[in-house]
């Protein structure tokens, strides 16, 4: 699938050493999701990135995932430094919700409390049912022009 060509990253953007979150950008929970955490991240820790898009297939490339397989979401933290590190699944979840304000953070600190093979199963869950349970859009979603630059395509 792929993302309208209208839409381009702002190439002023530094990204080193930035955080960064790609999500399945046609999954309506993913959308609500990153919503909540844009609204959430006060310090603006977080760069947005639909697994769709090719800037997400060649960051993650560079970590052997092809990122239109959409098997999970993901965070990049430290982007392009020599400290890059990869995490997905529960524990980038996790690592997302600690970094926001409210109540998306002490969920974060609740579920990071869990014993890993439960925020595992309960990831897999929501992961696995997404679209019977929240929908699929037909479209990678675009955001609205003023988040439009939190987001990379």
């Amino acid at each position: 699938m792929k993302i309208k060509e209208e839409i381009k990253n702002n190439p002023q953007i530094d990204l080193t050493g930035k955080n960064i979150f790609f999500y399945d950008g046609v999954c309506v929970y993913c959308k609500g999701v990153v919503h909540a955490c844009i609204e959430g991240d006060k310090d603006n820790l977080f760069y947005y990135s639909p697994l769709q898009s090719d800037f997400a297939f060649n960051t993650l490339k560079r970590y052997g995932i092809n990122s239109y397989d959409l098997l999970s979401m993901y965070v990049v933290s430290n982007y392009n430094t020599s400290d890059e590190f990869l995490l997905n699944a529960a524990p980038a979840s996790n690592f997302v919700l600690t970094r926001m304000h409210g109540e998306l953070k002490e969920l974060g600190k609740m579920n990071s409390q869990k014993p890993r093979d439960v925020q595992d199963a309960e990831y897999k869950e929501v992961a696995d049912t997404r679209y019977e349970k929240y929908g699929k859009m037909e479209e990678v979603y675009i955001p609205e022009p003023e988040i439009r630059s939190k987001f990379l395509f």
